[in-house]
């Protein structure tokens, strides 16, 4: 029978990349993975893994069987959830979970102050991940729950095995120096707008990739000269005049008085915020407790 803890070691390989990074995510130490690999490779008599440079490759039947075991691990998952579902009076153990940046301040922290009271034994840990990067990450079980956003014309890829509720919709604000042409202006469109140069997150990115769409959605591109994944960076650029930015209200740190905000219309730029989850984790009590608190916070 193939061990449980082998194909765990095999499956963290394949999601993060490498023998190294697989221990962080298992808590364990590389040469333990190692050995957990070495035992599937025993096992089956076929090489597992594949050195590539510096770093490790799945061979193919390493490949096949992480992925089939991501099958059976989700499915293990489930029949654990409903064997002790009702054995536990309050959500414990370890839950992680992913969010990308503002959500970690806007969304996740009121959570975590919440669940210090509602579920004390429940461990908690949060991981700063990119939506599309999340999508992943919780697919593969990196991940117990994540909150992750889309914009309005920009729907984010759900795979059908994962479970999603929208939280809420958060609008974003072009925020401009105090003394720039527009900063009196109640709204201003894309096109009041092309002669700026803009800071936004970096190439690949969902906001970025919405900046751009917003222009080209009046056949336009922004001037964009300054790529960073920080919003309190972007706020700084914009107080020293050196660019203008596209800001989400959510998670937004407090803003200098020399920064000053500009709805954005023609379009409204608009994103969904939802929590996502394994189809296969749906009775998991604690998942289930992390929910209903989420939507407690932000009812629909």
């Amino acid at each position: 029978m193939i061990d449980i803890v082998a194909l765990r070691a095999l499956v963290a390989v394949r999601d993060h990349g490498s023998i190294v990074a697989a221990a962080t995510a298992l808590d364990l130490t590389p040469s333990a993975v190692s050995q957990q690999v070495k035992k599937l490779e025993r096992q089956s008599r076929t090489p597992m893994l594949e050195r590539v440079g510096r770093s490790v490759v799945l061979t193919e039947r390493g490949r096949l069987l992480a992925e089939r075991g991501t099958t059976l691990l989700a499915d293990l998952e489930q029949v654990e959830h409903i064997a002790v579902g009702g054995a536990a009076t309050s959500p414990r153990g370890t839950f992680r979970i992913a969010a990308f940046s503002t959500a970690s301040r806007g969304v996740v922290a009121p959570l975590l102050a919440r669940l210090r009271s509602t579920a004390p034994e429940l461990d908690v840990t949060v991981v700063e991940s990119d939506p599309r990067e999340t999508v992943t990450l919780v697919e593969r079980g990196g991940a117990d729950l994540a909150i992750v956003h889309d914009w309005n014309t920009l729907p984010l890829d759900v795979p059908p095995t994962l479970d999603r509720h929208q939280l809420l919709v958060d609008v974003a604000d072009v925020l401009v120096p105090w003394d720039h042409r527009l900063a009196l202006e109640e709204s201003v469109t894309p096109l009041d707008l092309l002669a700026d140069r803009w800071i936004t997150t970096p190439a690949g990115t969902i906001c970025h990739e919405w900046l751009v769409q917003m222009f080209a959605m009046h056949g336009e591109r922004p001037d964009i000269r300054f790529f960073d994944g920080s919003y309190a960076t972007h706020i700084s650029m914009v107080e020293h005049g050196v660019a203008v930015a596209l800001v989400p209200r959510l998670g937004r740190e407090p803003l200098p008085s020399r920064v000053r905000v500009v709805e954005v219309v023609d379009p409204t730029p608009q994103r969904r915020v939802s929590s996502l989850w394994r189809t296969a984790s749906r009775d998991n009590p604690a998942r289930q407790h992390v929910q209903r608190e989420l939507e407690s916070l932000h009812p629909s």
